[in-house]
């Protein structure tokens, strides 16, 4: 159905556009020059064979349109098919039935194994920090003169 509307639309707004364009313009920039009588509400405009076309046209384009809305509202608003299956199957979960594991009581589980020590790559860079501890000097403590420093 809406494969129809959708092609009477199209054909509609082709028409619509090809009777615009043959219309005589009549002046006045959209009726803006104020006044006259010579519109589409005044005998002779509304007496011409391409007017009433144009309105029919018209007339056709806003039903489409609004059908069209219609029928969309109403495709967007019924379940979709991964919807329709999980009821179908009235499950819950749409990827199947997935069973969580259970954790067992602290009482009857026994303590769980150290894990191994990571093995050490002799060719990875070194990523622990190392200190140099300061160094101890068990000589006599020396003046600044013995150092070789300045005496100023």
């Amino acid at each position: 159905m809406q494969n129809i509307l959708l092609t009477i639309h199209i054909i509609a707004c082709i028409a619509l556009v090809i009777a615009v364009m043959l219309q005589r313009s009549e002046g006045g920039a959209l009726g803006m020059s104020g006044g006259g009588t010579g519109g589409l509400i005044s005998g002779r405009g509304a007496a011409g064979v391409l007017v009433k076309v144009t309105m029919g046209l018209a007339i056709v384009f806003f039903c489409t349109s609004i059908g069209m809305t219609f029928l969309n509202n109403q495709a967007n608003s019924a379940p979709g098919v991964l919807e329709r299956q999980i009821q179908q199957d009235n499950s819950s979960n749409p990827l199947g039935s997935v069973t969580t594991p259970t954790t067992p009581s602290t009482a009857d589980t026994q303590p769980a194994e150290p894990a191994p020590a990571p093995a050490i790559d002799p060719l990875a860079p070194s990523t622990a920090p190392t200190t140099t501890p300061p160094a101890t000097n068990d000589a006599a403590p020396t003046t600044p003169a013995e150092s070789g420093g300045s005496n100023n």
